[in-house]
């Protein structure tokens, strides 16, 4: 895959000061066409830079919320075309100059949309217009932004050792806009651009205003359990009657709650104060542990309203007249999604939970699943819940069982590899006879 380029402008943007608020100032130093570019010594620095932009791959639905590469879909509005959209009418007219002087000015509009962002650091700003001739009489756009590498320096003599290099550049840490998308080689999506960043800071993005980007693939699984988690409220309040999320088929809501009274109606004690997402399912911690959770519990809640008076966050939808309890359970379902880290929650009971992981890996079977028991990881797939991994309690504390035709160690061997496994019947009991050899203290658990 080689690109073919037809004209390149080259800009070099500036930070006067230091203050918090620094003077941003650009500058043209040069607009090349294909002739000066092949005999320039930029055609070194980003010939490769071209194909490595064109093979890189995306999905429209990222694997992580924070993936570096991104499918960006031009914003139209329902019944018009493409031409509505004015950062598409910026890219059709860098794809249809037709000299150096026309190609400059809108590099330049490009790059004028650039500075209006904030954190703009300084560095080169690189617009790109070339062809793949192999596939395509189409042109395609490259904007490239290199931020400038603090603290570069080159050998010079004896006597110096080394002298500074002012304005370095690099190209491992450059972000990149390919217009149009190219999915597959031969194919192009005209509504699309394939974003590049690797920086968690999402200014680069953000010059596009009339761009939109898909949701990543972990939060169209965060919005498709917060609709469970509605359905669970909405069945729960009702009376409890047959459907998902509101107990096993067929039970009521007295029965449910009686079997489960930590899911019990918020009318008890305990509910609405900050520790009972977290404190009040600590089994196994020690006493203590549960009055951190709660001061945990509380500054999560804290973020989450901020972000929620801000517009981001989960939010679950009311339907209908909700009552105050109704709308006290929602909010602190909503604080539990918008937590970094979440503790077992214990609402819904076995059945539910597999019930709503096949809902969810019904069409992306490979979904993880990811937790920690203590100081001990686990990383399976969602699928393996209730058939190789399985949660249980044992003496107020948590248990998971693991189950598999075979272990496999790594790096360094261990005493553990030469075990020959008892039955579980034998580890069950050595676990109640260490738990009942533990000293009894009134505070020892914290339920």
């Amino acid at each position: 895959m080689r690109f073919t380029i037809q004209y390149l402008s080259f800009f070099v943007i500036n930070n006067d000061g230091q203050e918090q608020d620094p003077v941003k100032r650009y500058k043209h130093y040069q607009t090349l066409d294909h002739f000066d570019y092949e005999d320039s010594e930029i055609k070194s620095f980003l010939d490769s830079e071209f194909t490595r932009i064109g093979k890189r791959k995306a999905e429209v639905h990222s694997d992580t919320d924070n993936a570096p590469t991104k499918i960006g879909r031009f914003m139209l509005e329902p019944g018009h075309e493409l031409d509505s959209n004015p950062n598409y009418n910026l890219f059709q007219k860098l794809r249809t100059a037709t000299d150096k002087t026309s190609f400059h000015m809108a590099c330049d509009d490009m790059l004028r949309l650039y500075m209006n962002t904030s954190a703009v650091r300084g560095g080169a700003f690189i617009v790109a217009l070339a062809k793949l001739n192999e596939l395509f009489d189409e042109p395609f756009v490259f904007v490239l932004k290199c931020d400038f590498e603090s603290k570069i320096a080159r050998v010079s003599d004896e006597r110096s050792l080394i002298s500074k290099v002012e304005m370095a550049i690099s190209a491992r840490n450059i972000k990149s806009i390919q217009y149009p998308h190219m999915p597959e080689e031969g194919m192009l999506e005209p509504h699309e651009l394939k974003i590049h960043q690797a920086s968690h800071a999402r200014y680069f993005e953000d010059f596009l205003k009339f761009v939109s980007y898909e949701k990543s693939k972990p939060e169209i699984v965060a919005d498709q359990v917060l609709e469970m988690v509605q359905q669970y409220i909405e069945t729960k309040w009702q009376g409890g009657g047959s459907g998902f999320a509101g107990g096993p088929a067929g039970a009521d809501s007295a029965g449910y709650d009686a079997a489960y009274p930590q899911a019990a109606s918020p009318d008890d004690a305990e509910y609405g104060q900050a520790a009972n997402l977290s404190e009040g399912h600590a089994y196994g911690q020690e006493a203590g542990a549960g009055e951190e959770g709660a001061y945990l519990q509380a500054a999560e809640a804290g973020r989450y309203e901020e972000e929620r008076a801000a517009g981001r966050g989960p939010v679950l939808i009311q339907s209908g007249n909700w009552s105050p309890e109704v709308l006290r359970e929602a909010s602190q379902f909503e604080v539990w999604a918008a937590s970094d880290k979440r503790q077992l929650q214990e609402k819904w009971t076995h059945e539910d939970v597999a019930q709503a992981t096949a809902r969810l890996t019904e069409f992306q079977p490979e979904l993880d699943l990811k937790f920690k028991l203590g100081d001990v990881s686990v990383k399976a797939k969602m699928t393996d819940y209730g058939e190789n991994v399985h949660i249980a309690r044992m003496n107020g504390r948590y248990v998971v069982l693991i189950e598999g035709d075979a272990f496999q160690f790594e790096k360094g061997i261990s005493p553990v590899e030469l075990l020959y496994p008892e039955e579980i019947d034998e580890v069950l009991r050595r676990m109640n006879e260490r738990h009942a050899a533990r000293p009894k203290a009134e505070d020892d658990y914290p339920y």
